[in-house]
């Protein structure tokens, strides 16, 4: 992979009549997965994945915390 940073995915899965935002990040060395919160609808699942995937995906800097 490139030095573009890490891919960000969001999924929304159904489970037992609640909607699940599922978050993906493939860095260059891995992956990772995360559930991150039910809701009741999956407008509300929707939104929440867009933000997010949004947050997840700002460029931060060298200066983030990770040196």
């Amino acid at each position: 992979m490139n030095d573009v940073g890490p891919i960000v995915s969001t999924e929304i899965v159904e489970e037992r009549g609640r909607f699940t935002v599922v978050l993906d990040v493939v860095f260059d060395d891995g992956a990772v997965r995360h559930r991150l919160q039910t809701y009741h609808t999956r407008a509300r699942a929707e939104l929440a994945a867009r933000i997010v995937r949004a947050a997840a995906e700002r460029d931060h800097g060298p200066d983030w915390g990770m040196q």
